[in-house]
């Protein structure tokens, strides 16, 4: 079996915590963050969902920062990785469709811009773990 290396656990942290930071404005500050962003649609429901499914990677990726063999997380490891590009996919298409307002548009932008630095990270962990 194949040992964690040290920058794919350094990923898993920084997904846990970047996880579980953002499903705290998603979930608990839903009301500032959707007028800080001034979003235009009035759903909370969409960002408690969205929220929900961030605290649970974030609190999924913390648990596997703790596991030893890379065998024990692949899958869960994987599934993050897709989930990453089907957000960044949304928000582009989010981007093209909906006609945004600035703020909104830039919180969309900057979403893009983590996600990728996120997705690349996750794409430059599971190479080293093959190696």
């Amino acid at each position: 079996m194949t040992e964690i290396k040290k920058i794919t656990k350094i990923a898993l942290l920084w997904y846990g915590v970047a996880g579980i930071l953002f499903a705290f404005f998603y979930l608990v500050l839903t009301d500032l963050y959707v007028t800080m962003i001034q979003w235009p649609y009035n759903d909370p429901v969409s960002f408690w969902s969205l929220g929900g499914t961030l605290l649970t990677i974030g609190i999924a990726s913390l648990m596997a920062s703790f596991k030893k063999e890379w065998e024990e997380i692949k899958l869960f490891f994987l599934f993050s990785m897709m989930w990453i590009l089907y957000f960044i996919i949304m928000d582009i298409v989010s981007i093209a469709l909906l006609g945004l307002p600035d703020m909104a548009l830039m919180s969309q932008i900057t979403n893009i811009i983590l996600l990728t630095f996120n997705l690349v990270l996750g794409i430059f962990c599971i190479m080293k773990q093959r190696s």
